[in-house]
């Protein structure tokens, strides 16, 4: 009758170095759940301590208001000790200067469907307002918007040349790769 030996179960290198690791991982949450609190950290200059002044209280400073934007929703306060009020709120005022710029992304974003659509006339209309309402962008991005809906009408020598021009000279024009989609790849 013969029996199997019985040998213990082996253990590799990884299998030990796990081991270790949950015991270290343990005794290092252990250490962490003491009841003492950590020390404070001491103030090395002059500005540490105006910063460690106490702070008023709610009671102490002046009551919040809420502040509306134009659109009805209110702002963020200035104070993060402050009240917000509840649901969205803008993270800053609208100013006249956020208006304009948002205008002017939308009047973009009308220019670019336009070009999606190969609507060369619309394009044109658009151009025509997007130069009336900013006179001071007459640069490159209207250039290049111009270019293309030359090259949507009527993609002849001049216009490949311009648009040539305009590709190999402009290179941080964010309209440089549909230059090259609408005036050298037509289909």
């Amino acid at each position: 009758m013969s029996t199997a030996p019985t040998t213990e179960p082996r253990h590799s290198a990884w299998d030990l170095w796990a081991i270790a690791l949950v015991v270290a991982l343990a005794l290092g949450f252990a250490a962490g759940l003491r009841d003492e609190p950590p020390p404070e950290p001491v103030p090395r200059s002059a500005p540490e301590l105006a910063a460690r002044a106490p702070v008023p209280t709610s009671a102490e400073r002046a009551p919040a208001t809420i502040t509306v934007a134009g659109d009805g929703l209110p702002l963020m306060p200035h104070d993060p000790r402050d009240p917000v009020a509840p649901g969205p709120v803008h993270p800053h005022p609208i100013t006249s200067a956020h208006s304009r710029i948002y205008r002017e992304n939308n009047l973009l974003g009308l220019l670019n469907g336009a070009m999606d659509v190969k609507d060369a006339a619309g394009m044109r209309r658009l151009l025509e307002r997007y130069r009336e309402d900013y006179p001071e962008d007459a640069n490159e991005l209207q250039e290049g918007y111009a270019l293309i809906a030359d090259c949507l009408e009527h993609p002849d020598e001049a216009t490949i040349g311009r648009a040539r021009r305009y590709h190999a000279e402009e290179t941080a024009s964010s309209l440089r790769r549909y230059v090259r989609r609408h005036c050298f790849e037509r289909r």
